[in-house]
């Protein structure tokens, strides 16, 4: 019962760790954002262009496959 505690405490202190990790680099890549309007932008436009790639990439590997 005690290493059951104790794999959940630890759980939930890496879950904790990896939460606060996450906002302090989200933290840090709007601060480098605010600083680079133009990698804003690209950034905005990013969908446009990976998107399509990924239509394209899943077509291809469903023909390959033999599905329809």
């Amino acid at each position: 019962m005690t290493v059951r505690i104790g794999i959940v405490l630890a759980s939930l202190a890496l879950c904790g760790a990896l939460f606060w990790g996450g906002t302090a680099l989200v933290a840090l890549m709007m601060g480098w954002l605010v600083a680079h309007p133009w990698v804003a932008k690209a950034m905005a436009a990013l969908p446009m262009l990976v998107l399509p790639l990924m239509a394209v990439m899943v077509s291809r590997g469903r023909e390959e496959s033999g599905a329809r």
